[in-house]
């Protein structure tokens, strides 16, 4: 296929939800030119075990027709379906396995025997930095893989959200010393960056009057943090929220991450990145 034309689908998981974002990019007389498309599709919410069941089980339904259709395929799963935790550094540790294995040690510290069904990558942070990792209940990536097999349809990446905004957005992000406060419906995924490395990550319950409650959540992190140390940016990026107005703020300056008019992959190792769940 040309560079000049790509299409890609973004397949965007949540409990009882699936929303598949097309996007098509084409060289025209005026310039290079993108249209998305949006299609929600109708899912149940699954029990508390398996949230994700009843969105799956939809997206499989749906995936058939799409079949035939070139296109890079990743699917992003809600913070609501991934944890994750910051590993510290350790000067003991000598390859990725080891990594692999001390970053599991915390999350069952945190979560307990639960953590044996998780999938786990880890972002490498750099010399002396914390890594962040991610965990996903390997049901749902075996049910995903299938799902995609069984219809004929190649899946290229299956993406935490967190890592999905910072790949989107990494240019803007890179270096910064700022809040990262990803909304869903009900749900808040915060982090912070300094000079593009994580120094925290929390993921939240919050609720419609969440313009009020976002910067109280900040104020309570910066404090339990290093307060001579936190920053004040703090970049928004709203999912399913419909039209988002930003808190106003003597403290905080806040920024929209808007929607980016080329949905392209970006490469797994950009910066302050979260390792992809590879299709």
């Amino acid at each position: 296929m040309s560079p000049w034309r790509r299409n890609t689908l973004d397949v965007e998981l949540a409990p009882g939800q699936v929303n598949l974002v097309h996007s098509a990019r084409r060289l025209t007389l005026r310039g290079l030119r993108t249209t998305l498309r949006n299609e929600r599709l109708p899912a149940v919410a699954g029990n508390d075990a398996e949230a994700w069941r009843g969105a799956v089980q939809a997206l499989q339904a749906a995936l058939p027709a799409l079949a035939g259709r070139p296109a890079h395929v990743r699917v992003i799963l809600s913070n609501r379906l991934v944890r994750y935790a910051l590993v510290p550094w350790s000067d003991a540790l000598s390859d990725a396995a080891e990594e692999a294995a001390f970053a599991r040690h915390c999350f069952e510290r945190v979560h307990g025997e639960a953590a044996a069904q998780w999938e786990l990558r880890v972002s490498a942070g750099g010399d002396g930095a914390p890594m962040l990792a991610s965990a996903v209940d390997v049901r749902l990536l075996d049910a995903l893989r299938e799902a995609f097999a069984g219809a004929g349809v190649r899946l290229d990446s299956i993406q935490p959200r967190l890592m999905a905004v910072c790949n989107d957005y990494r240019r803007r992000l890179q270096g910064r010393h700022a809040w990262l406060a990803l909304l869903e419906p009900g749900s808040l995924c915060l982090a912070l960056l300094q000079q593009g490395r994580w120094v925290r990550v929390r993921s939240l319950r919050i609720g419609p009057g969440w313009r009020v409650e976002l910067a109280l959540l900040l104020a309570r992190e910066a404090y339990l943090g290093d307060p001579a140390a936190a920053a004040q940016d703090v970049f928004v990026w709203a999912g399913g929220l419909g039209e988002v107005r930003l808190p106003e703020s003597d403290r905080w300056q806040f920024h929209l991450l808007a929607a980016p008019s080329q949905r392209g992959i970006a490469p797994a190792d950009s910066a302050g990145a979260l390792a992809a769940m590879e299709g």
